[in-house]
């Protein structure tokens, strides 16, 4: 018979999840809520994206169609960064490594910005941009 966990029948010892020791829960809470800040960056990356689709006018189609797909594409990495980050942070919780640094993340999304900067300033900048 299977060993009984809070009640629980446990039987994925083989998974990540099940490794190591199960850290404090303050630090897996502040991991959830730093994930949850990213995804609530994401969505609000894809909001921005179809209203630049939907609601900037007076530009060449090609620019907001460039900028709306360029939002998205932030959006995308955003919540695909974000949950690689917490995975490895839990991951390391669990086996009391130290949590580390992602910096390919950091350079992600400040390249994305960059160029979705750009993109807009080339926007506003434009005939009928304003």
């Amino acid at each position: 018979m299977a060993e009984e966990s809070n009640g629980l029948d446990d039987r994925r010892t083989g998974a990540w999840w099940a490794q190591g020791q199960e850290p404090d829960y303050r630090a897996t809470l502040a991991n959830e809520r730093t994930f949850l800040a990213w995804s609530r960056t994401a969505l609000a990356l894809l909001a921005s994206s179809l209203a630049v689709l939907q609601l900037v006018t007076g530009v060449p189609e090609a620019l907001r169609l460039a900028l709306s797909c360029l939002l998205a594409a932030l959006s995308l990495t955003t919540t695909v960064l974000g949950y690689a980050q917490w995975r490895i942070r839990q991951q390391r919780m669990r086996r009391g490594l130290p949590l580390g640094h992602v910096p390919v993340q950091a350079v992600l999304t400040a390249a994305f910005l960059v160029l979705t900067g750009v993109v807009s300033a080339v926007i506003a900048v434009s005939p009928g941009g304003r």
